[in-house]
């Protein structure tokens, strides 16, 4: 039964991760105070909790025009056309509320790489 559970989330934060994805490509949200572009945002990962209400967006900016700061202040202005979107194109009893997340993963392995470089010279 857990293991049921555990599959289920997986499936929905995957189809979080691909619808949200997908809308911030092709969308039209602008700010004019600020310089993000939603198309140069990459959504690296989502955790989504056990009931379903709760969806944790890991992103990155993949643009060296703004900031990662920038960026989450972007997406939280723009969350609930986002959640609106994300209703609207999976079926589910309720639409999970979203927190941004900074994903600093690839800066992390950057440095790892850098010291593993160090050591062997």
């Amino acid at each position: 039964m857990l293991q049921k559970k555990k599959s289920r989330q997986q499936r929905v934060a995957a189809e979080i991760k691909k619808i949200l994805a997908d809308f911030l490509l092709r969308c039209n949200i602008f700010d004019e105070d600020s310089n993000v572009s939603p198309s140069l945002i990459s959504i690296t990962d989502v955790e989504v909790s056990s009931c379903l209400r709760h969806a944790k967006l890991f992103v990155v900016s993949l643009s060296h025009k703004f900031s990662g700061e920038e960026c989450l202040l972007f997406l939280q202005k723009h969350s609930p056309k986002l959640r609106y979107h994300l209703g609207a194109n999976v079926r589910l009893k309720s639409v999970p509320e979203l927190q941004f997340f900074l994903d600093n993963s690839f800066e992390q392995a950057e440095k790892i790489e850098s010291l593993l470089k160090t050591i062997m010279q």
